[in-house]
């Protein structure tokens, strides 16, 4: 009996003891907050708030595809999207196969149902593996991609398609994920899906993996204003400049001219725009894509520079150019003074060259207009190939975006608004235009 009591003792005072250490654990807790300043250094100047963008939200698909047999519906919602992409993340890769063609790769493996993931332009694999994925490899796989495919059905685990840009080759991973466990986070997102169509071009995109696809319908997409804020051009100056700043204005007072010993930058102040080049460094750019993309990403990221959602969009082999895009409720944001870009261009060791528009969005405002109606994909298909002026075989992307604008009609705008319209744009010889009454501009 006295033994019992003893016992009782000894608990207690381990329950005691136990409820001493945890309330201490609990008031002295600290939440781990590297995630929200990575890449951020706070001694460099910036143009914003320094929050820090993770890589796999600016280099990311822009729409996504369920094909099952003849059903194809997709959507270009970024969480939805985000949620497969993140599957992905950091699994183990169990083999590697590329595959080759002379013309067009044929993936005799994939069956008849599968997720795609569409790029708006060819992103590097190696970077795409390595910086975006986090996948350890021993030596990654080197080929320029703009779709993934993923095979849920074939086996167990699920198998990875990267298909190359001119469709000659693609890279076959065989993952650690679980087929059916991919399939419940897919049906969760796929539910609001909308019906999609694939559209033929050319020899190339006659087979369905290599179809250009777009929504059927693109309706009730609304037209939306902002006030509309500007970027510092003092504040911009000495990210890029730096202290030994000159200043110069033409006749005119509406571009203004900025130099230092290495480099001069040019702002428009009636298009809103700036313009930077290294003169010093002119004849170094950086060709590697890969290194270009992570580099110009950094440098952008380190001065808080996304200043709204942007997004990877295009890559230039030639010339060393990395576009960013903004991106507007899932959808790209175009504009004929490029306002919604960001173009840099990477040195040997800095930024060659840095362009970019001084507008961002502020604060949402209503809107008189209504949802704007456009047409149907395969009116906008039937009408370029119906046009002669238009060498439909070069067209090899479709999709629903922003044309961003200065409201002009005094009766109509705000005072410092911009104004987003809806449009069909077209990838059309290597270029996004606008399409417009059956022809492009």
């Amino acid at each position: 009996m006295r033994n019992r009591e003893v016992i009782k003792s000894i608990i207690l005072i381990i329950l005691v003891l136990i409820s001493i250490c945890m309330t201490y654990l609990v008031w002295t807790f600290t939440p781990e907050l590297t995630d929200l300043e990575t890449d951020v250094n706070t001694k460099t100047p910036s143009i914003g708030p320094k929050i820090s963008k993770q890589m796999d939200s600016v280099v990311m698909p822009f729409r996504m595809i369920n094909r099952n047999g003849t059903d194809v519906k997709g959507t270009s919602n970024v969480q939805d999207i985000k949620k497969i992409t993140d599957r992905l993340l950091g699994k183990e890769i169990k083999k590697i196969d590329i595959l080759s063609s002379e013309s067009v790769v044929e993936l005799e493996d994939l069956s008849e149902r599968y997720t795609m993931l569409d790029f708006p332009d060819s992103v590097p694999s190696e970077m795409y593996f390595n910086q975006v994925l986090g996948l350890s490899m021993v030596q990654y796989p080197k080929i320029n991609f703009d779709r993934i495919l993923i095979d849920t059905k074939s086996t167990n685990d699920v198998i990875v398609y990267m298909l190359s840009d001119d469709k000659k080759q693609a890279i076959k991973l065989q993952t650690s994920i679980k087929s059916h466990e991919f399939d419940k986070i897919n049906k969760e997102v796929s539910q609001h899906f909308t019906p999609y169509t694939g559209i033929i071009t050319n020899e190339n995109t006659t087979n369905e993996i290599n179809q250009i696809y777009a929504p059927k319908d693109a309706d009730n997409i609304n037209i939306y204003r902002y006030v509309s804020n500007q970027i510092s051009v003092a504040d911009l100056n000495e990210v890029i400049l730096g202290d030994s700043v000159i200043a110069r204005n033409n006749e005119n007072d509406k571009i203004s001219t900025y130099n230092n010993n290495t480099g001069i930058a040019n702002v428009n102040e009636e298009k809103q725009t700036y313009r930077y080049t290294n003169l010093s460094d002119d004849e170094n750019r950086n060709k590697d894509i890969s290194k270009s993309i992570s580099n110009t990403f950094k440098f952008i990221n380190e001065h808080a520079g996304f200043t709204d959602e942007f997004r990877l969009f295009k890559t230039d082999k030639k010339t060393g150019k990395i576009d960013y895009r903004m991106f507007l409720n899932n959808y790209p944001v175009f504009n004929d003074d490029n306002l919604s870009l960001i173009e840099a261009v990477w040195g040997r060791d800095t930024i060659n060259e840095y362009n970019r528009g001084l507008i961002t969005t502020g604060v949402a405002v209503p809107s008189k207009k209504e949802a704007y109606e456009l047409p149907t994909s395969e009116e906008v298909r039937y009408n370029l190939a119906s046009n002669q002026d238009i060498n439909f075989n070069d067209v090899t992307n479709i999709a629903v975006g922003y044309d961003l604008s200065l409201p002009n009609e005094e009766k109509d705008s705000l005072q410092d608004t911009i104004e987003f319209k809806p449009n069909w744009y077209i990838k059309y010889n290597g270029e996004w235009k606008r399409y417009e009454n059956g022809g492009l501009v």
